[in-house]
């Protein structure tokens, strides 16, 4: 019985310190709570892009250019084009014995080449340079800009805008925009990163 009650004493002292230290851990000293926080506050100006374009009138956010139909060439190779250039950044991070910087920050720069040609295609109203600006964006590692350039991609091709140009819906048109603005400012911050590391 003594026994017994000194073990739960321990277990009840032992979690009662943990979470006091816990509590008093420096900031950095690899708490998970601190990297939840930290990923957080990385894409809270992404999340911001995706709120304003959701609360933007989509005639005014996303309106579709009226020349879509003669633009559908350019459309379809650059739709390739940011595909292909995704493939050698994951490629030129993954394989190797060093990760290739340089090929990194090439992808990256035709990603942005083409999604900002793709946007002036496919919408009609042109986009404020601040809304693509990455300068004041907090930095983030390469990993986690090619894993979130690569969602942002992804969602962007399955759009079903690409299925059907003739009959696009307004909600469809402002996701695929607010997609194109994320694959603009993640390129554009993997270019830098990317440079940075050459």
């Amino acid at each position: 019985m003594k026994i017994t009650i000194f073990s739960v004493f321990l277990i009840l002292t032992a979690s009662v310190f943990s979470n006091v230290f816990g509590q008093l851990a420096p900031a950095g000293a690899g708490d998970k709570t601190l990297g939840d926080n930290d990923i957080k506050m990385r894409s809270v100006e992404l999340d911001r892009v995706k709120r304003d374009s959701n609360k933007s009138d989509p005639a005014t956010f996303a309106p579709i250019n009226s020349e879509i139909k003669a633009k559908f060439p350019q459309i379809k190779e650059d739709f390739e084009s940011i595909q292909i250039a995704e493939s050698a950044i994951i490629k030129a991070y993954t394989t190797g014995k060093t990760i290739d910087y340089r090929m990194i920050q090439s992808s990256a720069e035709d990603i942005n080449k083409k999604a900002k040609r793709l946007d002036n295609n496919l919408f009609a109203a042109k986009l404020e340079e601040k809304t693509i600006d990455s300068k004041n964006l907090k930095p983030k590692t390469i990993r986690d800009l090619i894993v979130e350039l690569d969602d942002s991609i992804g969602s962007f091709v399955s759009s079903k805008i690409f299925g059907n140009i003739k009959t696009i819906d307004a909600e469809v048109a402002v996701k695929t925009r607010t997609d194109l603005i994320k694959i603009l400012v993640l390129s554009d911050q993997l270019s830098k990163e990317a440079s940075k590391m050459k």
